[in-house]
């Protein structure tokens, strides 16, 4: 049997909050209610809901630090669809919500049928991100392996003046496009200018689980420390530096840190 999805809702209205709560379940969701901020947070924790409907001015903790302590505390987990429901309208709160990964924006008063679609339409992508995950399990949780045992123990050659210089896998950070060339990024801090462009490597580093982050970089999943959250987000490598993640491949990043 399929699993319900689970709702929570948080907001400090006791009266919209009892109505986003009838309104939810009539639809068939298991919902819970946080009444603040911190309660919110905790909640999300404890409940692990499929999807946050969250209000944006409260006591405690308002939405915008919620969704920013979650996105900390769940920095390298799927996080659940996270919706700002509020009768703020301007552009600049609209955008710190987007910024911060929201998934959409809907203003009070809301109407019901608009409310309940945008649930669904998140919920779906959700459910083909699970289904993404299932069908493709051995793909993306033998990935880590690869980089594990073949970086190890092989060499990729890299051209350099007259010569191939032959570097350990397990010692390459990043690749970055530039151009018609490429540049190596190496865990000792040396960067390695190659004349060739970034797809001449790409599928050699794949198979060793590596993985095209962004159309500019290849990244060592093994060399990644931290995912920072946002539209793509961006990756925090064990070199101490930054490469951001596509909108379209985030999904699919995090399933890899997730199998890692």
């Amino acid at each position: 049997m399929e699993e319900q999805n689970k709702i929570l809702v948080i907001e400090d209205e006791p009266g919209l909050r009892m109505t986003l709560s009838d309104l939810l379940e009539i639809n068939g969701y298991v919902v819970s209610t946080a009444k603040d901020g911190l309660d919110g947070f905790n909640s999300i924790l404890e409940f692990n809901p499929h999807l946050v409907i969250c209000d944006i001015n409260m006591p405690k903790m308002n939405g915008y630090e919620v969704l920013s302590s979650i996105n900390k505390r769940m920095s390298e987990e799927l996080m659940p669809a996270f919706l700002f429901l509020t009768a703020r309208v301007q552009l600049e709160d609209i955008k710190q919500g987007l910024k911060l990964g929201a998934d959409d924006y809907i203003l009070k008063p809301f109407v019901s049928t608009d409310l309940l679609a945008s649930i669904e339409m998140r919920l779906k992508k959700r459910r083909a991100l699970i289904n993404y995950s299932s069908s493709n399990k051995e793909a993306i949780t033998e990935a880590p392996n690869r980089a594990n045992n073949v970086a190890i123990n092989e060499k990729i050659g890299i051209p350099v003046g007259e010569g191939i210089r032959f570097v350990k896998l397990s010692d390459v950070v990043k690749c970055e496009a530039e151009r018609a060339y490429c540049n190596f990024y190496l865990s000792d801090g040396e960067k390695i200018l190659v004349s060739k462009p970034m797809k001449e490597f790409e599928e050699e580093l794949e198979r060793a689980g590596f993985m095209r982050v962004h159309k500019s970089f290849i990244v060592n999943m093994n060399c990644v420390d931290t995912y920072v959250r946002g539209k793509g987000g961006y990756l925090v490598l064990t070199d101490g530096s930054n490469v951001a993640v596509s909108a379209r491949k985030k999904e699919a990043v995090l399933l890899a840190l997730q199998a890692n």
